[in-house]
């Protein structure tokens, strides 16, 4: 194919691997004397009240209130800080060669293959000229930010009075591969930074944001350590892992909370129960690292808010599409098809390489 010209299709069958490893969050008690155990959820029941907005005059016709039961009696999960502590939040998190993250590119039995060899020399080339570009770095720094400023904390992060952010470098001890040390640590007071700007990148993030980008570009032993201490300016108080979907929730239960070893609550116990280690699965991390997209067109109208890197601009907040327009064609599937002569360096080829990172499934049939 000639250099100006894009591919008229994608491969039938064309698969991107994740390009980061992201543990769970585990929660612990911070004590005042600097020690730390683990955070569990607890089972418990509570009583509360019906709020739900009723046919009002269906239940006027038949002489009853809208609310039939007054009481909400309910079965829940819950995780709490102990008295006098404050929350410790720890993971780790690796990015991997950019050159593995193509995983799977075929075209249908069949089919002409020339198409498919061109896309993958396209792709290969694409991937030489983005580990070499600044905007690999403004990706990096774009990462490390929501790293710092604690986005990846959720609704955590909302109710603090100050969280120390502390990221350190994991490398394997000399003496065991198993055992970890942690060096050139850094710290950040994540309430210092907004949630909206990835300007003014501080020398301790352009610290990680080299580390990120040797991982990128083949580095296995970029390894980062990411500790929050988080203070709520008081203990006792409710904390917020991960919260998990059930399609048929148990009558009467209210919602289950991620648990890195999940523990099964005996439904009839006569006391509360302590089950598995609380934590933010590592799903819900990857979302917050890379809510780094300002590239998109709406981005002045909604609020100059950075959505999630997505091939569509998918936003839940919004439950829109912010990428799905058929005249600019600013989708990653469109913009994937001008990989050959992409500029990774422009606020295209930045969105793309993102998505790159993040990994899916970008085949297209007839």
């Amino acid at each position: 194919m000639s250099t100006t010209e894009h591919f008229k299709k994608l491969p039938g069958s064309l698969s991107l691997q994740r390009g980061t490893l992201i543990s769970d969050a585990a929660f612990y008690h911070l004590h005042a004397d600097g020690t730390e155990t683990p955070l569990n959820v607890m089972y418990h029941g509570i009583r509360g009240t019906q709020n739900v907005a009723g046919n009002k005059s269906k239940a006027a016709a038949e002489g009853n209130s809208v609310a039939r039961e007054v009481s909400n009696i309910q079965m829940t999960e819950s995780a709490k800080l102990l008295p006098e502590t404050k929350l410790l939040v720890k993971w780790d998190l690796r990015f991997i060669d950019l050159e593995h993250i193509l995983f799977a590119c075929a075209s249908k039995a069949g089919t002409d293959k020339s198409e498919e060899l061109n896309f993958r020399t396209g792709f290969k080339d694409y991937i030489a000229r983005v580990k070499d570009s600044d905007g690999i770095y403004e990706i990096a720094r774009r990462y490390v930010r929501n790293i710092a400023n604690g986005r990846w904390l959720w609704r955590n992060r909302s109710i603090a009075e100050h969280i120390v952010i502390k990221v350190s470098q994991a490398i394997e001890h000399e003496h065991s591969q198993s055992v970890k040390k942690y060096i050139n640590t850094v710290e950040f007071n994540a309430l210092d930074f907004g949630l909206k700007s990835f300007d003014h990148a501080t020398a301790e993030e352009q610290q990680l944001a080299e580390i990120i980008v040797q991982g990128l570009r083949g580095d296995l032993n970029t390894t980062l350590h990411v500790q929050a201490i988080v203070d709520f300016g008081m203990g006792g108080v409710e904390v917020f892992p991960s919260q998990n979907y059930l399609e048929d929730k148990p009558k009467g239960f209210s919602r289950s909370l991620y648990q890195i070893n999940p523990i099964k609550p005996e439904r009839q116990a006569k006391d509360n129960q302590f089950l598995g280690h609380a934590a933010i699965r590592d799903q819900k991390i990857g979302n917050a690292l890379r809510t780094i997209d300002t590239w998109y067109s709406a981005f002045a109208d909604n609020d100059s808010k950075p959505i999630p890197i997505e091939p569509n601009g998918a936003s839940l907040e919004a439950q829109q599409f912010y990428r799905i327009d058929k005249k600019e064609k600013v989708s990653a599937f469109d913009i994937l098809k001008e990989i050959h002569t992409l500029d990774p360096n422009s606020e295209k080829g930045m969105f793309l390489t993102a998505c790159l990172i993040r990994g899916g499934v970008y085949s297209e049939g007839e």
